[in-house]
């Protein structure tokens, strides 16, 4: 008998730290001006497309669409959400049935069924979104990465910096890491179009070291380096399908590439000479051109961000290499 209980207390001892180690897994969220469940998704728990599941863990949340700044949110361990169904659950009524008098079964009032979601579809992931950066006639920026307390000149996700700010920033604050790539020049008359700039990742406040603001760096798309700029995080969306995308009346060439690479592959994320003062808009669908001696259709690119006088695009897809410098625009009739 003795043995018998002292096996039960040491179940229950088991059980309960297996409850408190859950319990600290689980961290309390409270929801930021432009967050979405998506980004909080991304940068807790390193995968945007967890966010249905999210929203399934917190049911005072009526509309996923539709988070406050201000809500407490709770979020699970990744491990535990990956656990979990793939699409949030509801408590919904169920119709009730005419109960036999023999029964002697209470009748359940609510049950928990699969709520129907829509997962949306983007033109491109959101970390390549925001890592592509853009074309801007200027560098500018809020303040920079100055240094590492192991004194590192490079760093990543997790690691910990001292960052530099024109104004003071509170705890958990996120800013976008940015760096000035090149001054850019037109492929065909080799003027400057300006300064590309690219995002390697994105850091927020934890707190001070004496004077010093302390940040942790939450997404890295490459190497952070000291020095790197940065500017305000606003909750960045990545660019929805159009249900029906559109082709303008405009031609154009490739002026540069993410990565500064001179040929270009279908996903390969490219800048053009034209952006919204010339007509264009998110999710423009234009073809691509072979040089001369005879034009033809070698492929397809879609707008994903935009500037006044530049654009970013995906290469769709592609016959063969194309290069900096290769034309696009709408094809003739």
């Amino acid at each position: 008998m003795k043995k018998i209980v002292t096996c039960l207390s040491l179940f229950f001892i088991l059980f309960i730290s297996s409850l408190s180690a859950q319990e600290s897994a689980s961290e309390q969220y409270v929801v930021e001006k432009f967050d979405t469940l998506w980004d909080i998704s991304d940068t807790r728990l390193e995968d945007s497309f967890l966010w249905p599941k999210l929203w399934n863990v917190n049911p005072h949340i009526e509309n996923p669409d539709l988070i406050y700044p201000g809500t407490k949110l709770l979020i699970p361990s990744r491990e535990e959400l990956m656990r979990m169904p793939d699409y949030p659950t509801k408590k919904m009524p169920i119709a009730k049935k005419r109960k036999s008098r023999k029964s002697l079964k209470p009748e359940s009032q609510n049950t928990w069924r699969f709520a129907p979601t829509v997962l949306k579809k983007h033109i491109i992931k959101k970390d390549l979104y925001i890592s592509s950066g853009w074309i801007a006639d200027e560098f500018s920026s809020i303040g920079k990465i100055f240094h590492s307390p192991e004194d590192r000149q490079i760093v990543g996700r997790n690691d910990i910096v001292y960052i530099k700010l024109d104004d003071e920033a509170t705890v958990g604050k996120r800013f976008m890491v940015v760096r000035d790539i090149k001054i850019v020049e037109h492929p065909s008359t080799g003027k400057k179009v300006g300064h590309q700039i690219r995002v390697p990742g994105i850091v927020e406040v934890i707190g001070k070291d004496g004077t010093m603001t302390k940040a942790k760096v939450t997404a890295s798309y490459e190497d952070i380096l000291m020095g790197d700029g940065l500017l305000h995080y606003t909750g960045m969306e990545a660019p929805l399908l159009p249900e029906n995308a559109r082709t303008p009346d405009v031609r154009g060439y490739i002026i540069e590439s993410q990565m500064n690479t001179y040929l270009l592959g279908s996903g390969d994320i490219i800048f053009l000479d034209k952006g919204e003062k010339d007509g264009l808009e998110v999710g423009d669908v234009f073809a691509l051109f072979a040089d001369l001696p005879a034009e033809r259709t070698i492929g397809e690119i879609q707008i994903v961000s935009l500037q006044t006088r530049t654009a970013g695009a995906v290469l769709i897809d592609s016959e063969q290499e194309l290069t900096v410098g290769s034309q696009w625009g709408k094809k003739e009739e």
